[in-house]
C-alpha cells in the first residue's frame, strides 16, 4: 500500500513492524535519511503539554520525549485492523470454549457497536466490562476501542461493593459482564444513573440483554471513530495497596505507543502462538493489541492449571507464554519433563520479583529463552526489559545478575531518586522515576494523587531499585515495604534472596513486626518444601552469615501458603495486616 505520511508514523512502518525481521532497525524519517533521535521515527519536543482527563483539572506534563501523534491514518484500530485485512482467515483467540478468527472477530465487534450505539454510548462515553479470559473480553475491547469509547476492564475477582465502587466512579453508559455479576448488578441500576444497559456473556438475565444475541446476526456498526491523539481510551483500575482502587487513564497516544514498544522488543509475528495466563483486566490488557496486530494466535485461559498449561504448550505448540513467578514455581513442580516444549521460543515473566534459584531451575528446564519485563499500570509494558541472551550467571556489585529486571527501553527513560528528588549514585538505592509517552495520563477523578504521582511529567513509581555499571536496574522494594529497625533500613528483598538460597524455602515473605524497643523486629514467613524438616534456626543462621546482623530474622512463622494477589504476587500487607493484628497465622519459631 502507499506510504501515508503523518507527523509522527508511516502507516508503511506499521506494516514493516509487523512483517519485517529487520524489526529492530529504526525507521526511516520523512526526509529518507535515518533518524537521529533513539524513538520510533518521531520528531522531538521539548514543549509542555496540558492534559485535561474528563473531569479532573488540567494536568502539566512536561514532556521531552519524541512525539507519538496519532493523526489521520494511525491509530490503534489502524493496527486492528491490519491484521484483519492481511489475515482473515487466520486462527486469532482461542479460549475454554472455541476459537475465532480476525475476520469474524471484526464482524462481532461491528454488531456489539452498533448495539452500543443503540443504547447511547457516544464517542468518549466509558463502558465498563467484567469478564473471564475469553473471546467475548476482546470482541468487547475491540468494539469500544472502535467506537472511540474509553473501555474500563474491571477485575473480574473483586467483590460486588468493590465493581459497584468502580461504576460509580467512572459513570459508565454501558456494562458487559458474566451471569453472576449481571444478576447482582441488573437490579442495582438505579444506583448508577449514567448506566443505560447491561449485557450479560453466556445467560438469560432479568433487565440485562444476551450478549449472544447480539453478535448473532445484524448490521454493523459505524465506522471506525477518530481518537484525539490525548483523549482517554482506558480506565484500568488498580487493585489498590491501600484505600479504594485508583484509575489508571491511558490516552491512545500512550496506547500506541505501548503496542509499537511490544511489537519492537518482542519481535511478534503472525506465526506466533502466545499462552496468555495473566489476566486481561491487568497487565495483559495492554499487551493483546500488539500480538493482536502481529497477527498471532492469543490463546485465552480463565485459571492457571499446570496440568493444562504443559497440555497447552505441547498440543497448540505455543511459541510464547507468560506467567508471573509464583506459576512457574507450580509449572515445575508439576512438570516430569514429559511435554514437547521444543516450539517454545519465548519465556516472558513479570510482575513480582524471580527468586535467582527458581530461574535456574527454569532456566535448565526450558533453556535459556527467559525474558523479564518491569513495568506498572503507570507506566507500561515494558519499562525495562532482560532479554535471554542477559539472562547470565554473573555477580555484580548489586547482586547477581540474574535477579536484575533489565535495562530501560529504548523509549523509557529512568531515574533513581532519593528523598529530595536528587539521583542517586551508582550502586545506591533510589525510587524509580518514568517518563516516556507511554505514561498515564493520570488517575481517573483523583487531582490529589495524580499530582502526588506525577511530578513534572515523571512518574513516581513507588519501587526502589539499584543500578549496576552497565546500567541494569535490581529492584529493592516497594518504598511502603521499607522495615526500620532501630535506626536502620531493611529491605524485605534483601533478606528474602538469602532465605531462598535454602533448597528447603518454597516461598517467603518478610515484614516488619511491631516492637516496642526497636520500633519493627523482621520477621519471616516461610512456606516450606513437602518433607523438609528446616527450622528457624537453620534460616536465621542462614541469614546470619550472609547478611549484618540487624537484618537477619528475628523470628519465622512456618504457614501452608501465603496469600496472594489476583496476579500471583505474594501480598506482604496482609502479613502486616497480621502482625499488627498479632494474631499468628502459622507455627512461630
Amino acid at each position: 500500500m502507499g506510504d501515508v505520511r503523518t507527523n509522527s508514523v508511516s502507516i508503511s512502518y506499521i506494516e514493516s513492524v509487523a512483517t519485517s525481521p529487520f524489526r529492530r532497525f529504526a525507521p526511516p524519517s520523512p526526509s529518507g535519511g535515518r533518524l537521529k533521535s533513539h524513538a520510533l521515527g518521531m520528531t522531538e519536543r521539548a514543549a509542555a503539554r496540558r492534559y485535561t482527563i474528563c473531569d479532573c483539572p488540567a494536568i502539566t506534563l512536561f514532556d521531552p520525549m519524541p512525539d507519538l501523534t496519532t493523526p489521520d491514518g494511525v491509530s490503534l484500530y489502524r493496527l486492528f485492523d491490519f491484521a484483519r485485512t492481511r489475515w482473515p482467515d487466520h486462527t486469532a483467540l482461542i479460549d475454554d470454549t472455541g476459537q475465532a478468527t480476525f475476520a469474524g472477530l471484526e464482524v462481532s465487534a461491528g454488531r456489539l457497536l452498533r448495539r452500543l450505539v443503540e443504547v447511547g454510548c457516544r464517542h468518549g462515553d466509558r463502558v465498563a466490562l467484567i469478564l473471564p479470559n475469553s473471546i467475548p473480553f476482546i470482541v468487547v475491547e475491540l468494539a469500544v476501542l472502535r467506537g472511540g469509547m474509553v473501555k474500563v476492564p474491571l477485575n473480574i475477582r473483586f467483590h460486588v461493593n468493590e465493581v459497584m465502587y468502580a461504576l460509580k466512579d467512572c459513570e459508565p453508559t454501558a456494562l458487559i459482564c458474566d451471569e453472576a455479576y449481571a444478576r447482582s448488578i441488573a437490579p442495582r441500576m438505579a444506583d448508577i444513573p449514567s448506566l443505560r444497559s447491561v449485557i450479560v456473556v453466556g445467560a438469560d438475565v432479568a433487565g440485562a440483554e444476551r450478549y449472544e444475541a447480539i453478535v448473532a446476526a445484524g448490521e454493523q456498526g459505524p465506522p471506525p471513530a477518530r481518537y484525539g491523539a490525548d483523549d482517554p481510551a482506558v480506565i484500568r483500575y488498580t487493585g489498590g495497596t491501600t484505600g479504594r482502587p485508583k484509575g489508571v487513564v491511558h490516552t491512545e497516544r500512550s496506547l500506541l505507543a505501548i503496542a509499537l514498544d511490544q511489537l519492537r522488543e518482542l519481535a511478534l509475528d503472525h506465526d506466533d502462538i502466545a499462552l496468555h495466563l495473566g489476566h486481561l483486566s491487568h497487565g495483559m490488557n495492554y499487551a493483546w493489541p500488539a500480538y493482536y496486530a502481529a497477527g498471532a494466535t492469543q490463546i485465552l485461559r480463565e485459571r492457571f492449571d499446570p496440568k493444562a498449561v504443559l497440555h497447552d504448550l505441547a498440543h497448540h505448540r505455543v511459541t510464547r507464554v507468560y506467567m508471573v513467578p509464583t506459576m512457574i514455581h507450580r509449572l515445575l513442580r508439576e512438570d516430569d519433563g514429559s511435554a514437547d516444549v521444543s516450539q517454545l521460543r519465548m519465556f516472558m515473566y513479570s510482575s513480582a520479583p524471580m527468586p535467582v534459584p527458581l530461574l535456574e531451575q527454569a532456566i535448565a528446564r526450558y533453556g535459556n529463552i527467559f525474558l523479564q519485563v518491569y513495568t506498572l499500570s503507570e507506566a507500561p509494558v515494558i519499562t525495562t526489559i532482560m532479554r535471554p541472551l542477559e539472562h547470565v550467571v554473573r555477580e555484580t556489585e548489586c547482586g547477581p545478575r540474574l535477579g536484575s529486571c533489565g535495562r530501560e527501553v529504548v523509549t523509557m527513560e529512568i531515574r533513581l531518586l532519593d528523598d529530595d528528588g536528587a539521583e542517586v549514585g551508582p550502586g545506591e538505592v533510589g525510587e524509580i522515576a518514568i517518563r516516556s509517552v507511554n505514561n498515564m495520563a493520570g488517575y481517573w477523578r483523583l487531582p490529589k494523587e495524580t499530582a502526588e504521582t506525577l511530578i513534572d511529567g515523571w512518574i513516581r513509581s513507588g519501587d526502589m531499585a539499584r543500578r549496576d555499571k552497565d546500567g541494569f536496574l535490581y529492584l529493592a522494594d516497594r518504598k511502603k515495604d521499607l522495615i526500620i529497625t532501630g535506626a536502620f533500613n531493611v529491605y524485605p528483598k534483601e533478606v528474602e534472596d538469602v532465605l531462598y538460597l535454602h533448597p528447603a524455602v518454597e516461598q517467603c515473605a518478610v515484614v516488619g513486626s511491631p516492637d516496642a524497643e526497636w520500633g519493627e523486629t523482621i520477621k519471616a514467613y516461610v512456606v516450606r518444601r513437602k518433607n523438609s524438616d528446616v527450622s528457624a534456626d537453620d534460616l536465621i543462621d542462614l541469614c546470619r552469615n550472609h547478611l549484618a546482623s540487624y537484618k537477619k530474622p528475628r523470628s519465622v512463622t512456618f504457614v501452608d501458603s501465603l496469600p496472594t494477589s489476583p496476579v500471583g504476587k505474594i501480598m506482604r500487607r496482609a502479613l502486616r495486616d497480621q502482625e499488627n493484628r498479632q494474631a499468628p497465622l502459622g507455627t512461630t519459631q
